[in-house]
């Protein structure tokens, strides 16, 4: 679902998290940069790291802007027509798990051997990594049916989303699998027609 507001102009590509950031509105960056300071000031440094390396994956994926929603998810846009649509929200309520939501793209990810199903329902394997499992389920308008602000506009006119857990501990192969999916569901929408 596009938003209300315009897109901007179409700039040079987002390269790193320090560019996503300048591109950020002051009062977004702040609070970014607020959340980043106690997520560094946890004991282990874990949490900052990966929620640095998952944003700024997702800005170079969706470089058309951001907006801070609260003071724990980032949502990320791509260009439709003359306006934007949301395609990823990143989550962190500071609960030991970092939350990307993105585009179904689960069958495509089984498919291509990026996971593997288990025995335990949400629970797929890492398939570059297979020690390593990642949390992943499946959101739509019927088990979702009040979703949070940050995940509205991925949810309704038959679209689902999936929702990936990453550990803020120990949690960098769940982080590249999220990179992963994230990647396939920018192929996916790089293909389809803009909207006017």
């Amino acid at each position: 679902m596009p938003s209300s507001s315009p897109a901007k102009a179409p700039g040079r590509p987002i390269a790193n998290l320090e560019d996503f950031l300048s591109r950020c509105g002051m009062k977004d960056r702040v609070t970014i940069e607020k959340h980043l300071a106690i997520a560094d000031a946890e004991p282990t440094p874990d949490h900052g790291k990966l929620w640095r390396r998952l944003a700024a994956a997702l800005a170079i994926l969706a470089p058309e802007g951001s907006q801070v929603l609260g003071k724990l998810a980032v949502l990320f846009f791509i260009p439709d027509g003359k306006y934007r649509m949301q395609v990823f929200a990143l989550e962190d309520a500071s609960d030991g798990n970092i939350q990307v939501y993105l585009q179904d793209v689960l069958a495509e990810a089984i498919k291509k051997k990026i996971l593997a199903k288990t025995k335990e329902p949400g629970t797929f394997t890492i398939v570059k990594t297979p020690k390593q499992t990642v949390h992943v389920e499946e959101l739509d308008a019927s088990n979702t049916p009040e979703p949070a602000p940050h995940v509205k506009n991925m949810l309704g006119w038959n679209r689902k989303a999936l929702r990936v857990t990453v550990p803020t501990k120990g949690g960098a192969a769940q982080a590249a699998a999220a990179e992963a999916l994230g990647a396939l569901a920018a192929v996916k929408w790089a293909g389809a027609p803009a909207r006017s």
